[in-house]
């Protein structure tokens, strides 16, 4: 339900309940001398809570204007002094406040306003000076009155009956601490409405912020997941495509050679069965470490990295096929476990691969250069294709064929490193890739 109607339903049951409570009590002894003011009360209570938090200023410098007029009119006689009628109240009443409940519509209009947005100064000049005027310019007023007034006229009250007519003598009639008392309340009321802006502010910030902090973790959720299944795709095709390339090309030069040699084919049958069962091996360890992934940072597991003396097999394979591979590797006796090393064997295989497959060449030469100024690795080939386009790195897309995919694989992957890779014209006259990887941690 919108506000406005909030405020309208809430000023209607404040006001059924405010003037049934004044017409039970009008034929008992609890019947104010006046009873006009109590009905003038009413009357902005229920304006001040429905029109409040719609129009916030315009209802304080209403109500806090109006409302001591009217109840002066009212409460005093004034109005009968006009030869106003309209509030058949006595001809004089009393000039003070004939309860502390008429404070209310005050009370209520300090703290709406403030609570809507109105400044905190402006709502206590308004509603403090409003409190001013009722409890000492009010009496003022008709001390003022009555000095120019007939003596014979008939003052109801006793504390009007003791009005001074004089305002030198006027402000022992004013109950100061009465007075101090309730603009302290109307302070305090003002001051808890602007707390309570402040409050609702805050809250709806911090909203704001919960609403942000939710976006960005599922992109970040996103991220990871995108992230995650580039990995599982690039770790796929660097372990299927080495192995099959090279069956499938095996497969085909023993193919043309079997009808003038048999045992060429028988061979390459069980070469082709040897580099299978290997493959289906490194597929196996791949899939079996992605079923048993942990989330990051609790242990995670990753794929093992292939010793050296697995890099030197993947050149034994471009042997088999009839590229003769030469490798320079470097002298470790310790098992390649960081993740730097996957990153450098990963590239060395798909550079491989990419020789294999693509540059039609005769000859290939590896270079792994590890020091403290991190991990050089250099691929150089033969190939009869000639250099490589300008930006092919830039250039390259991946297509549904699979074209494409081993560059951006290993471009991927020295960045994810925080390496470098760059493709140029080797000096075997073929295409020369070169990976810059940062010293291990």
């Amino acid at each position: 339900m919108p506000s406005a109607q909030q405020d309208l339903l809430l000023a209607a049951l404040i006001g059924i309940v405010w003037f049934s409570g004044l017409a039970l009590i009008n034929n008992s002894g609890l019947r104010p001398a006046n009873p006009s003011v109590s009905v003038v009360t009413g009357i902005f209570l229920v304006l001040t809570v429905a029109l409040v938090r719609t129009i916030p200023r315009t209802t304080l410098v209403g109500v806090s204007l109006l409302y001591p007029l009217l109840y002066a009119s009212a409460g005093t006689g004034l109005a009968e002094q006009l030869g106003l009628t309209i509030f058949r109240a006595p001809a004089i009443s009393d000039a003070a406040l004939q309860s502390e409940l008429h404070l209310v519509p005050l009370l209520v209009v300090g703290y709406l306003a403030a609570s809507s947005g109105v400044r905190r100064l402006t709502c206590l000049f308004f509603t403090m000076g409003s409190l001013a005027a009722l409890m000492i310019g009010l009496p003022t007023v008709v001390a003022i009155v009555l000095s120019y007034s007939p003596p014979n006229i008939t003052r109801y009250g006793e504390r009007y009956r003791n009005l001074p007519t004089d305002i030198s003598s006027l402000y022992s009639y004013i109950d100061v601490s009465l007075f101090v008392f309730a603009e302290a309340l109307i302070c305090g009321m003002v001051l808890l409405g602007a707390n309570s802006l402040r409050h609702r502010k805050t809250l709806l910030v911090l909203e704001q912020r919960n609403a942000a902090l939710v976006r960005l973790r599922a992109i970040e959720a996103e991220r990871i997941a995108n992230a995650e299944r580039t990995r599982i795709a690039r770790d796929l095709h660097d372990v299927v495509s080495h192995h099959m390339s090279a069956v499938v090309i095996r497969a085909q030069a023993a193919d043309r050679v079997a009808d003038q040699n048999p045992a060429a084919l028988r061979e390459a049958v069980r070469w082709i069965a040897a580099s299978g069962k290997e493959a289906l091996t490194a597929m196996r360890e791949t899939v079996r470490v992605l079923n048993n992934a942990t989330p990051p940072g609790i242990g995670t597991e990753t794929a093992p990295v292939p010793g050296l003396a697995d890099v030197a097999r993947m050149g034994d394979r471009l042997k088999a096929v009839g590229v003769d591979v030469t490798m320079t590797l470097p002298t470790r006796t310790r098992q390649l476990t960081s993740a730097t090393d996957l990153t450098a064997v990963r590239i060395i295989q798909e550079a491989l691969t990419n020789v294999m497959v693509h540059a039609k060449a005769t000859a290939a030469h590896v270079s792994w250069q590890s020091g403290a100024q991190g991990e050089l690795l250099t691929i150089d080939d033969n190939g009869s294709g000639g250099p490589p386009p300008v930006n092919v790195l830039e250039t390259a897309r991946r297509s549904e064929s699979g074209r494409g995919n081993g560059l951006i694989g290993m471009r991927e992957r020295a960045h994810a490193s925080g390496g470098t890779l760059t493709v140029a014209a080797g000096p075997l006259g073929g295409w020369r890739v070169q990976a810059w990887l940062p010293p291990q941690r």
